[in-house]
């Protein structure tokens, strides 16, 4: 009995040893995955800094604020959540202002395609105008070929003899 007492004690000892070198070990790791410098650049820079006053982006803002929220960022991509999740998140917490590119629904559908629905009717008024003046250069033309043959003789004629005459 007394060996089996003994046996435990150095099995729970090795066991105890293991665990805690295992904890130190991972005691400074990240949660899951390393997370690179461009993984963590594509999500901090389509969010604003509250830091810097939404002037500049997570990627670009000095501010304590903004190294925070990187990091808050850089655990939850970590952790396997997906950049859009993580917008996600900063929008409710932040309202839509914090996001550097606007959702693309509701009114911020139309705010985000406006520019290019207005750059295609100025192309099309254009291209209308265009249309419009050339038949209107053309008809200009065809009056000067319908000119009668012998009124155009007449015409030459007249010019003729007023400048022999001088």
């Amino acid at each position: 009995m007394r060996i089996i007492e003994v046996n435990k004690k150095k099995i729970h000892g090795k066991i105890f040893l293991l665990m805690t070198c295992i904890l130190l070990l991972t005691f400074n790791t990240s949660y899951g995955k390393d997370v690179s410098r461009m993984e963590l650049e594509k999500v901090t820079d389509l969010i604003m800094s509250p830091g810097c006053d939404y002037v500049y982006t997570l990627t670009n803002c000095p501010s304590a604020q903004a190294q925070q929220m990187k990091e808050l960022i850089k655990d939850r991509l970590a952790k396997g959540e997906s950049g859009e999740s993580i917008l996600a998140y900063f929008e409710d917490v932040y309202g839509p202002k914090v996001l550097a590119q606007p959702s693309k629904k509701g009114f911020y559908f139309v705010a985000w395609w406006f520019p290019y629905f207005l750059l295609f009717d100025l192309f099309l008024i254009a291209g209308v105008f265009l249309i419009l003046w050339r038949r209107k250069s053309g008809r200009q033309e065809t009056v000067q070929d319908a000119i009668n043959p012998e009124l155009e003789t007449l015409l030459e004629d007249e010019v003729r003899r007023i400048g022999d005459g001088e």
